[in-house]
């Protein structure tokens, strides 16, 4: 049954209709890419209100404690890493599945990047929202920052969300990419990949550092709005995505 569910339709190839059921094939499991990553937050959401909690008590109240205490935090912004988890194991495990029902890798491609855009907005309106939770109680009465990040504080309602969007499809896109290195090219040219990411990035620490480029690379992302951020953002995710496109036309299906 599940095979006849998540078929393509019978249609012209490379057409909305097939792409749009190449989607469908992720979501015919919505176990790994839309509930377990929200039972993982809310535990880590549970936690960190707990340790909040704790350092309250033990500082006699929330009067003994500097206004921003809870403010600098990476625990709302954990799950952007975890998307890159997510793409890869979404792709890595519905790519042979996929071609087993006459799914082109161009569909397939498109379909998982339309399926990972409509994560980024589901995502983005459910943090976003829990955000205006987290400012109407005061930050959970704690006057925490949990959903609403320190670089966001200023930020209007409209520029969080496309915060959010920008940077959920950065991190779905650069895991679709590593996703494509893994299917093309198996444990080899995922250990390559990670290998040259690591070489440009501490090459790019080295030239920074030695020519003491510090206070202009900060002072370049400083000057620029949260907007432009995430424009930045949206190109990096373009890019990232067309990498992992021309890399899976000539992916193969590995056992």
């Amino acid at each position: 049954m599940t095979a006849v569910a998540t078929a393509p339709a019978p249609g012209r190839s490379g057409t909305p209709s097939r792409i749009v059921n190449a989607a469908r094939i992720h979501a015919a499991n919505p176990w790994g890419t839309l509930i377990l990553p929200w039972i993982i937050y809310a535990a880590i959401f549970a936690l960190t209100l707990a340790i909040w909690g704790l350092i309250t008590m033990n500082a006699g109240g929330r009067q003994n404690l500097d206004a921003d205490a809870f403010l600098y935090n990476g625990g709302g912004t954990w799950v952007l890493f975890y998307m890159m988890v997510v793409a890869v194991q979404a792709m890595n495990q519905t790519f042979k599945f996929a071609l087993g029902l006459c799914v082109t890798r161009r569909e397939y491609y498109l379909g998982s990047a339309l399926y990972f855009l409509f994560l980024s907005a589901i995502y983005t309106t459910g943090i976003t929202l829990l955000g205006i939770v987290e400012r109407a109680t005061d930050g959970w009465g704690l006057q925490g920052s949990f959903f609403v990040p320190f670089w966001m504080q200023e930020a209007s309602l409209a520029e969080r969300w496309l915060a959010w969007f920008g940077l959920f499809t950065v991190f779905f896109f650069l895991g679709a990419a590593v996703a494509t290195v893994y299917v093309r090219w198996g444990s080899n040219g995922m250990i390559a990949f990670f290998a040259t990411l690591s070489v440009l990035a501490l090459a790019a620490v080295f030239v920074i550092v030695r020519f003491d480029l510090g206070p202009e690379v900060s002072g370049w992302f400083g000057a620029r709005s949260l907007v432009q951020l995430v424009g930045l953002g949206l190109v990096a995710s373009a890019v990232a995505g067309l990498v992992g496109f021309l890399l899976m036309r000539r992916a193969t299906p590995r056992a």
